[in-house]
């Protein structure tokens, strides 16, 4: 399997998350191909385009837990990326898009005060 840059970034972010700390995350995976009859099961059972590649259910400060979505290079949001991110925000998340690993790890260890 051939990975993409954004796939190798968001692994180097669970090994150090693994290693480093006691955070629980969570990666929903939805990207990939599927037939259109899996498509559309997966739709009717609440599947949608736009949420963030990362989720921290461990809350901190006035916000519920932290959604992240990881870039690399030149890639930016999609506008269902951004919306979700913006839709986070207003329910009381902290929602952000980093590029690259080292950007998302010393965002993790700022949000959360992690040494």
């Amino acid at each position: 399997m051939l990975l993409g840059k954004e796939s190798i970034a968001q692994i180097q972010i669970c090994d150090w998350l693994k290693q480093k700390t006691d955070l629980p995350f969570y990666h929903f995976p939805l990207e990939g191909k599927r037939s259109l009859a899996n498509a559309s099961v997966l739709k009717r059972m609440g599947m949608k385009a736009g949420p963030s590649d990362l989720y921290f259910p461990r809350s901190h400060g006035q916000y519920k837990g932290l959604w992240l979505e990881i870039k690399v290079g030149k890639n930016k949001p999609t506008p269902m990326q951004t919306a979700f991110l913006d839709l986070m925000t207003k329910e009381g998340y902290m929602a952000a898009c980093v590029w690259g690993s080292e950007a998302a790890i010393e965002f993790i260890k700022t949000f959360y005060e992690i040494d």
